[in-house]
């Protein structure tokens, strides 16, 4: 079957959905799900656990690694079944339905739905009263709005403002949201390295000290670091989820994949190195935010509004590529039953899945309004995690089945896609073990992890014992 039919035989036809991203959108749209907050936000962490300069820059070179040996194997699983819904579709092909209902429940809802409402919301909240400035002083919680449960803040909705203005985007065409996302991927990305390179030549470094040894071992605080650089480069999978709308996806799909995680991990590495040569290791443990302290080290107020800029660019990009990969699962799941039919209805005229699109911004707008996405992200923290592991080993499983014959071969195979699949392992019981056995004990935070993975498996086993009760019932009929 050529990897470029738009009809499938597993029953997840892929309609008429344009082939429309190049490698350039597809790129885009990697670079774009990974370049957020995340980069900003991290450095503080990894340097507390990791105070010597070369643990801490080698913490951001494994997270490197591992998001590449997870991008290899999404690589070749996307070239296999290039058309929408991703790990939904991988899992369908390799495990069955039941798994994949239940990964695309969570991934929908949870994942991609959740994404939206929490980056839409901070961006409201921090960004944009930075970026308006005294000239136009506004309090972000200041209530508009409240009836029961649901409740309008000032920054609730500007963000609710961002998730409709880009989920009408997206519904206008594929190639628009493409195009715009390549805008929002490019600049803070060539802005950020170019900035980078020219403070590295024009500055002298800080004053950089002996590192101190900390309480835990040295294999504790380096896998703590790297658990949490894990989330910096989440995203590194989002093109295999619009694979029924890219242009030659055999070779769309590794040069975006491979190339995006690539180019992730250099300006993460050049932007970690920038946070120490001017903070230092020391100056980086007491910031909140790596990105705005050094903009204020360098140049004051000034520099900080642009760094503050170049974020908010980033996470709108970061947003639009999120909503564009989240309406195409939920698309997905509609096409194959998972999911209302009409869900799974594309525009008769811009050729989008917009009734899925509607859905996601629908309900993401309920979660800002009732404040519910950060639980609903702790939720599926581990699932995902499983999920991301699934579906890797769902590459060994088609193999076997399917033989190597595919137009990309997962670079180093087993062994690569086997280390992902052994470090998610390793992340989802240390995960386990902090969300039951924490230093806080046992709390409300810490079990939600573990309820969302059981409401995993409940849909996904919940799932199987109804299919087969119906089947025993048309069998008796």
């Amino acid at each position: 079957m050529s990897t470029n039919d738009n009809e499938e035989t597993t029953g997840l036809s892929s309609g008429r959905q344009p082939r429309v991203i190049g490698t350039w959108g597809g790129l885009a749209i990697v670079i774009g799900s990974m370049l957020g907050i995340g980069i900003f936000i991290t450095p503080p962490q990894v340097a507390t656990h990791l105070p010597s300069v070369q643990m801490y820059l080698g913490a951001w070179v494994v997270g490197g690694i591992i998001a590449f040996c997870g991008a290899v194997a999404y690589a070749e699983l996307g070239t296999r079944f290039p058309r929408a819904g991703g790990d939904y579709v991988f899992l369908r092909e390799a495990f069955g339905e039941s798994l994949s209902f239940g990964a695309g429940w969570l991934l929908f809802v949870g994942v991609f739905t959740g994404s939206v409402a929490t980056m839409a919301v901070p961006l409201a909240e921090f960004q944009l009263p930075v970026l308006l400035g005294p000239a136009v002083e506004i309090d972000p919680h200041k209530v508009l709005w409240r009836l029961g449960f649901l409740e309008l803040t000032v920054a609730r909705g500007f963000a609710v403002g961002i998730i409709a203005g880009l989920t009408v985007l997206n519904i206008l065409g594929t190639r628009l949201s493409t195009t715009a996302q390549m805008a929002l991927t490019g600049i803070p990305m060539a802005l950020l390295a170019v900035a980078a390179v020219v403070i590295f030549l024009t500055m002298e470094p800080a004053t950089m000290q002996a590192p101190t040894a900390g309480e835990e071992s040295m294999p504790v605080s380096f896998g703590r670091a790297v658990l949490a650089i894990y989330f910096a480069y989440a995203g590194w999978n989002a093109i295999a989820y619009v694979g029924g709308e890219l242009k030659n996806p055999a070779q769309t799909v590794p040069k975006s994949l491979l190339g995006g995680t690539a180019a992730i991990t250099v300006l993460y590495l050049l932007l970690a190195a920038l946070f120490v040569y001017v903070l230092g290791i020391e100056g980086i443990q007491d910031v909140m935010e790596a990105g705005t302290a050094t903009a204020d080290a360098i140049a004051g107020e000034w520099a900080t509004w642009m760094v503050t800029a170049l974020i908010a660019v980033a996470l709108i990009g970061s947003l639009n590529a999120t909503v564009l990969a989240g309406g195409r699962v939920g698309w997905a799941m509609a096409r194959s039953g998972a999911m209302a039919s009409s869900v799974g209805q594309l525009n008769e005229r811009f050729d989008t899945p917009d009734r899925a699109l509607l859905l996601q911004g629908t309900l993401a707008v309920v979660l800002v309004m009732t404040g519910t996405f950060e639980m609903l992200l702790e939720l599926t923290s581990i699932a995902m995690f499983v999920m991301g592991a699934l579906t890797v080993a769902a590459l060994f499983v088609i193999r076997r089945r399917d033989g190597d014959r595919a137009p990309y071969q997962a670079t180093g195979y087993p062994w690569v896609p086997g280390l992902f699949i052994v470090i998610s392992v390793f992340i989802v019981a240390a995960s386990l073990y902090r969300a039951g056995f924490g230093e806080d004990g046992m709390s409300a935070e810490s079990v939600y992890p573990l309820v969302g993975l059981g409401l995993f498996m409940v849909l996904s086993v919940g799932h199987f014992l109804m299919h087969r009760m119906l089947e025993k019932g048309s069998t008796t009929q």
